[in-house]
């Protein structure tokens, strides 16, 4: 079934740590909310529903209504409410949008009823075409985010698109997400060419938080993203296996408040990194941890690399890489010139902890600073977990290679 649309009417830092073993979260810091994830903090309430938001006029639809056909959808201008009843025709039954080529799409309000919600709940399996398009939130707009991908049949294909200034924010949800938000097992993702810029969460997340779903992110870029922890992508398992894939993608200019300027993966989840740049992501702020990546599961990454991160603020610990108690595999991926600034920094380049393992295979460790009183293990800080090297040098670091005295094999 084929469509036109042109004219329809609009129808937080001791929280993470405590997920990962560090410390215990005061019991006032606890969200009010049934059942407390893996970090500490509950899961949101059930998502809401959201209905179609236009219906195509009887001139628009006249076409052949097979059932065995997915419906697809043309839009043909601009418009925000056009955009809105394009997907809200989709979102709950499956099919394809096509957007007008080069429209910027302005939101200017959720999605009723979903407060946090600029456009509709993806529930079945859709796509949406855009052609050098953009989708942002009017700066006058409340706080919303894009896109919330329920877990059961939620299925989401975005291809050369541009999602900006969205805003997931703990006022009107869950604060998850700044741009899209997987909501559960069976939530799927795919972006294709497609950029996430300038997005916020107040919690996880700044451009994508996946929580027990699967993200597939192709030749995409992610950048200048914002949130409390995972300033472009946050990935929690909830019981489950949260699963992210980045190919020829780049993950560079995001910010986060307390763990992982770029991603931030818990216990129980997989990310696999191949061909991708993970450069110049920050985290500010006393005890922050990763300023690339922190992550707790099972992590890869090929011909990647991580560059130019950077913590600031004391105890500020793994200036590329954190490694929690998970396993990390580098393989033709170098880590180059990032830093830890402040008092009693560790880990420059990267830190793993005790419980943690870090294979690298020709992938040098190279020019990191750890810089501030007490500051150690400009390359690679070791405590006390495993750390492998095969044609892996790690030099020209500062002050020191890893650590005084090191614990990482034939490394000083």
């Amino acid at each position: 079934m084929r469509l036109s649309i042109s004219r329809i009417a609009p129808i937080l830092m001791g929280l993470i740590l405590a997920a990962l073993g560090v410390v215990t979260p005061p019991a006032t810091a606890q969200a009010a909310t049934p059942g407390p994830d893996l970090l500490g903090v509950s899961q949101s309430a059930t998502a809401p529903t959201s209905p179609v938001l236009g219906t195509p006029s009887a001139k628009a639809s006249r076409t052949t209504r097979a059932t065995s056909r997915a419906l697809i959808v043309n839009v043909t201008s601009c418009k925000e409410s056009d955009l809105q009843a394009a997907i809200g025709a989709v979102a709950t039954v499956g099919g394809t949008v096509n957007l007008r080529r080069g429209c910027t799409y302005t939101l200017t309000d959720a999605a009723p009823p979903n407060d946090d919600n600029g456009l509709p709940v993806i529930k079945n399996k859709v796509t949406i075409n855009g052609r050098g398009d953009t989708i942002t939130r009017a700066a006058t707009a409340a706080n919303f985010r894009f896109f919330e991908i329920d877990g059961t049949n939620g299925n989401l294909t975005l291809n050369d698109l541009t999602l900006s200034k969205g805003h997931a924010s703990t006022s009107l949800g869950n604060g998850r997400g700044g741009a899209i938000w997987l909501n559960g097992s069976g939530a799927a993702l795919k972006l294709n060419n497609t950029s996430l810029t300038t997005n916020t969460a107040d919690t996880f997340g700044g451009a994508i938080d996946n929580d027990n779903g699967t993200v597939s992110v192709n030749r995409s870029t992610l950048r200048n993203n914002r949130a409390s922890s995972g300033g472009a992508v946050f990935v929690n398992p909830f019981g489950g296996s949260g699963k992210v894939t980045f190919d020829r993608t780049r993950i560079t200019g995001n910010h986060a408040t307390n763990l992982a300027g770029g991603i931030a993966a818990a216990v129980g989840t997989t990310v696999t990194l191949i061909s991708t740049r993970v450069t110049d992501n920050d985290v500010s702020g006393t005890n922050a941890r990763g300023g690339g990546i922190a992550q707790a599961g099972k992590m890869t990454l090929k011909k990647s690399e991580v560059i130019g991160n950077a913590i600031t603020g004391n105890n500020a610990q793994g200036g590329g890489i954190y490694n929690l108690s998970g396993t990390v595999k580098l393989t033709k991926s170098p880590v180059t010139g990032n830093t830890t600034n402040g008092t009693n920094s560790r880990g420059g380049g990267i830190f793993n902890t005790a419980s943690g393992t870090v294979a690298l295979t020709r992938s040098p460790v190279t020019k990191n600073r750890a810089l501030g009183t007490g500051a150690t293990g400009g390359g690679i800080f070791n405590a006390s977990g495993t750390v492998t090297r095969i044609a892996s040098p790690v030099a020209r670091n500062r002050p020191n290679n890893c650590g005084s005295p090191s614990t990482v094999p034939g490394c000083s």
